[in-house]
């Protein structure tokens, strides 16, 4: 199977809808191949490790969640850029990235894919970032207690987690952002879910969680942002019947 690469990026543009979004990442089609798509990769960061596993795979694209082109960072191609860049183009692979539309979208993105995952009913649009929502609420089928949560987010997401205990022992409401999100526990607090899971912890999140007394569990910034690259992968060989494999490093960050 072939396809015009033309075809995957108006599959992904017109699915993500990248250009609606303000964000420091440069969405969408970063560097093109040849012009033909045979077999696609999809992983969380655009990393030298994902580009080789791609030319390992024989893929043509790589589409991911943390690209290669954020605001100026490839004005000048030299050291790890110059690596980077020059792999993809040797080896005839695409890179294709979003970031904050691949964390809202509501059927394929992080947040909506991870709330799913999580068993998760009722998830409602929430969370503001830069001005896009991006993140979801959403609620338990039953009560929980905050270590049955944990287990829970253990066994589906990351067996390595970082828990803040300081709200209530019950768990039904959940707030929902991937990646490094810890700035947005104040709006976690103020829509009263009972827990908030992110990834990526810091000391600016901890005290605000302790001051507002709001239960947070950090489950990893790559490990919560699997989810999107994930269902990215199923997208395609549906809609256009094109291999496509999401690898994933397992990292612990």
């Amino acid at each position: 199977m072939k396809r015009k690469l033309e075809e995957l990026v108006a599959l992904l543009d017109g699915t993500l809808k990248c250009q609606a979004f303000k964000d420091v990442s440069n969405n969408g089609l970063q560097i093109a191949n040849a012009g033909t798509v045979t077999r696609v990769v999809t992983g969380v960061d655009a990393s030298l490790r994902l580009l080789q596993a791609a030319a390992e795979r024989g893929a043509d694209c790589v589409v991911c969640h943390h690209g290669l082109s954020w605001g100026d960072s490839l004005a000048r191609i030299t050291g790890l850029n110059h690596r980077l860049v020059s792999f993809a183009i040797a080896h005839n692979i695409a890179v294709y990235a979003a970031h904050l539309p691949l964390d809202a979208h509501p059927r394929y993105g992080n947040n909506a894919q991870l709330g799913k995952a999580l068993g998760l009913g009722r998830l409602t649009p929430a969370f503001v970032y830069h001005g896009e929502t991006i993140g979801f609420t959403g609620t338990t089928a039953r009560p929980l207690t905050l270590d049955a949560f944990c287990d829970r987010v253990r066994a589906t997401v990351n067996p390595e987690l970082r828990v803040l205990d300081f709200g209530g022992k019950r768990i039904r409401t959940v707030g929902v952002v991937s990646g490094g999100a810890s700035d947005m526990i104040d709006q976690a607090a103020a829509l009263g879910v009972d827990v908030y899971l992110t990834g990526e912890p810091s000391l600016q999140g901890y005290n605000q969680a302790e001051q507002l007394g709001q239960n947070v569990v950090f489950a990893g910034h790559y490990a919560t942002e699997t989810f999107g690259a994930r269902a990215l992968a199923g997208l395609v060989t549906r809609r256009l019947g094109l291999p496509a494999t999401f690898i994933d490093f397992k990292i612990g960050y």
